[in-house]
């Protein structure tokens, strides 16, 4: 009870702080990826890791104007479709397909400046990966397992999605050695909300 009560008490203190900076910033509601289209984002994200769509939206376009540069950076003559997902008990994951004639069609490589990788919490690393090598999904190596430093105690792996987006999984069910110091900020991880 003593550490709910301080967990309620932290969280406060960093929902105040949040509050304090004018922003009001409560936490991540969801991840954009753009992808080569909505059903294959969608083929992917639902039938290989189990997200669920919430809505589709689209599509969307301004045909005189230049709404889509104006409003979201895209060309003025882009068209977008929408889906938004639900992937476990964490941030949302929603899809863009666009169509349009500046569009760069491959995905960036890691090392690339605007390259993302999404991480996805796992409570058994080693039934993810014979999920997704069931799934043909092709994967980076191995499994890691961190012995030293401030991740010691987590494994994890990437993994790609079929157009080029890396994913990430990761396990660590006893916590990560940085967690146990005294005052450390501990980063959100769905390992600590019920299933």
């Amino acid at each position: 009870m003593k550490k709910q009560i301080l967990g309620a008490l932290a969280g406060l203190l960093i929902a105040g702080a949040a509050q304090a900076s004018g922003l009001g910033l409560r936490g991540m509601e969801h991840i954009g990826v753009t992808v080569p289209s909505i059903a294959e984002g969608k083929a992917f994200f639902e039938k290989v890791l189990g997200c669920e769509q919430a809505y589709a939206l689209g599509p969307f376009k301004d045909e005189k104007g230049t709404w889509m540069t104006d409003n979201i950076g895209a060309h003025k003559s882009s068209v977008a479709n929408i889906a938004s997902l639900k992937c476990g008990n964490s941030t949302n994951i929603e899809l863009f397909e666009f169509t349009s004639p500046s569009q760069n069609k491959a995905s960036p490589k890691r090392d690339d400046v605007g390259a993302v990788s999404i991480g996805f919490y796992v409570d058994d690393i080693n039934a993810a990966v014979a999920h997704l090598k069931k799934n043909n999904v092709k994967l980076l190596g191995d499994i890691k397992k961190v012995e030293e430093g401030p991740i010691a105690g987590r494994s994890w792996i990437y993994a790609e999605t079929p157009w080029g987006l890396q994913i990430f999984f990761e396990s660590d069910p006893n916590g990560i050695a940085y967690t146990k110091t005294p005052g450390a900020v501990k980063l959100f991880s769905p390992r600590n909300l019920p299933n």
